[in-house]
């Protein structure tokens, strides 16, 4: 049976700036940003956003022309983000944070024409538009500055849906060049309606918006906020490496809805204190972005009680596709599920033939949410195809790249990704399988198996944390694991390294030369 969710009502034809003005209609005096000691009504907001809008149309912009906004997290960067959907625009926000060259590289993929900045920005995205001459910035509104890039309007125009706007996020090419992920209108919105419900947000709700503007989890504290009328709270990036802080910063600005990476929940449990002092305000929780691991989960569900914890699944290219309710009795000895699709996604599990099954397979997604496609040199590529679901029906659906499984319940099991698979002694290895074992096991918090580059290449490594020694998480491989696939070394850290997403960063962990002094190589 298909993971389906046909809706009985869409979303297709909202748009996100539309979703703004209504609520600045329909909740004008009510908080909708919070940014530090800085507040904004939605009236006030919206009249931050039209008047930079009138600005954007005032210096050429026209509906399809893209924008990247090279702002810090901040209220500037969420209302430059509103004013150029407004405009009808299609935006990209950016990280400041990125070396100049990758942003650079972002700007021609996208065919991005020109930069919203502000001071702090200003001089780096002058380095990332590069040339010999120095671009003039133009002042809009509110400490907001446009400029020019040298990039020339694309030979191709982008498709309907996108000629009156749209969203782009940056994720990482497997050649190392970012691809930007065009999403429609339609595609952020119809999630951020959804979202908004599923999570029952309202008025009086305050989210903690921890993820960083250029990941799509932020579109839920953005456009579900907007959707809901709730108050977005932008949480001080700075916090994020120091777990305590993060709970006290919850707990003092009465954080109500949290949707960030397990990684961040993780840190909470085990370094933050939040068994201890659970933030009253918080009543729902939604993770997205990564498997959580097992036992930490168990022990987050006891923490919440009654409070709803959300698992939220999806690639960037389809934002959120399936979405489950982690029952409370949940524990680690238990099967997890990514749940079932999202109202108006269709989403199943495909052999390497191509066909509907059963077993394990790549999971493809179908409708309301999937995107238009890739930005590759100012131009668009669409990776989808047209494919014959279980149910019989040919959609247009996009290959994930993640092997799953579908239960009996017709929910989805994920098993990690399709190119974890890697080929050692002349067999094919799944990373993620070695990491379910080590996620399964006690005294195991978290766990990443790389394959490792330079002067290691060749070898896999397994990086855990927790108090089982080095020595005896081979040993523990050994048993439940066939020798081929037991990891060279072993390695136990206190803290994985994250990527600006928060995410553990598998690069540096494959890059990084052995801890000092480095202990014997374990044979076998």
């Amino acid at each position: 049976m298909t993971a389906t969710a046909e809706p009985t009502t869409q979303h297709t034809e909202e748009r996100l700036d539309g979703l703004l003005a209504r609520a600045a209609r329909t909740y004008p005096d009510r908080p909708a940003l919070v940014d530090g000691d800085r507040v904004w009504t939605y009236a006030e907001l919206d009249d931050a956003v039209g008047r930079l809008a009138a600005r954007l149309a005032g210096q050429g912009v026209r509906p399809g022309d893209r924008i990247g906004v090279f702002i810090p997290k901040s209220a500037e960067a969420v209302i430059a983000i509103h004013a150029g959907l407004r405009a009808r625009a299609v935006v990209a926000p950016l990280d400041v944070r990125n070396p100049v060259v990758r942003t650079g590289r972002m700007l021609r993929q996208g065919g991005l024409t020109r930069l919203l900045t502000v001071a702090s920005s200003e001089n780096i995205a002058r380095k990332a538009v590069g040339g010999d001459e120095v671009p003039e910035v133009h002042d809009l509104d509110g400490g907001i500055g446009l400029l020019r890039t040298r990039e020339q309007a694309p030979v191709e125009p982008l498709p309907e849906p996108a000629r009156d706007g749209g969203y782009v996020l940056f994720t990482s090419g497997s050649t190392g060049v970012p691809k930007g992920v065009l999403l429609s209108h339609a595609n952020v919105a119809h999630f951020a309606v959804w979202a908004a419900a599923e999570t029952g947000l309202g008025p009086t709700d305050r989210i903690g918006s921890q993820a960083a503007l250029t990941f799509d989890l932020s579109t839920y504290d953005l456009f579900s906020a907007a959707a809901a009328g709730a108050c977005t709270v932008l949480m001080p990036e700075r916090l994020k490496a120091f777990p305590a802080d993060v709970v006290n910063w919850l707990t003092e600005h009465r954080i109500s809805v949290l949707y960030a990476v397990p990684s961040l929940y993780v840190n909470m449990l085990e370094r933050g204190g939040i068994a201890d002092a659970f933030p009253s305000d918080l009543r729902t929780l939604v993770y997205a972005g990564e498997p959580f691991p097992p036992r930490p989960l168990e022990t987050l569900l006891r923490l919440a009680g009654d409070r709803p914890v959300h698992n939220f699944y999806g690639p960037t290219e389809t934002n959120v596709c399936t979405f489950l309710r982690v029952p409370p009795t949940w524990t680690a000895e238990q099967e997890a599920t990514i749940g079932s699709a999202v109202p108006g996604d269709v989403v199943d599990v495909f052999d390497e033939t191509g066909e509907p099954t059963a077993d394990r397979g790549e999971i493809h997604v179908a409708g309301a949410t999937v995107f238009l496609g890739y930005l590759v040199d100012g131009a668009l590529h669409d990776p989808t195809r047209q494919v014959r679901f279980a149910d019989g029906v040919v959609r247009r659906a996009y290959p994930t790249g993640d092997l799953g499984r579908r239960t009996s319940g017709s929910e989805i099991v994920l098993f990690g990704r399709k190119d974890s698979q890697i080929k050692r002694h002349g067999y094919r290895i799944d990373i993620g399988e070695i990491e379910s074992v080590l996620l399964d096991a006690p005294g195991i918090r978290a766990a990443a198996v790389v394959a490792k580059t330079g002067e290691h290449e060749g070898e896999v490594w397994a990086y855990t944390q927790g108090t089982v020694s080095e020595r005896d998480v081979l040993g523990l491989l050994r048993t439940q694991l066939p020798l081929y696939m037991v990891p060279d070394r072993a390695v136990v850290l206190s803290a994985f390294p994250l990527n600006a997403r928060g995410k553990t960063d598998r690069l540096t962990l494959a890059a990084e030369a052995p801890p000092e002094p480095s202990p014997p190589k374990e044979t076998r």
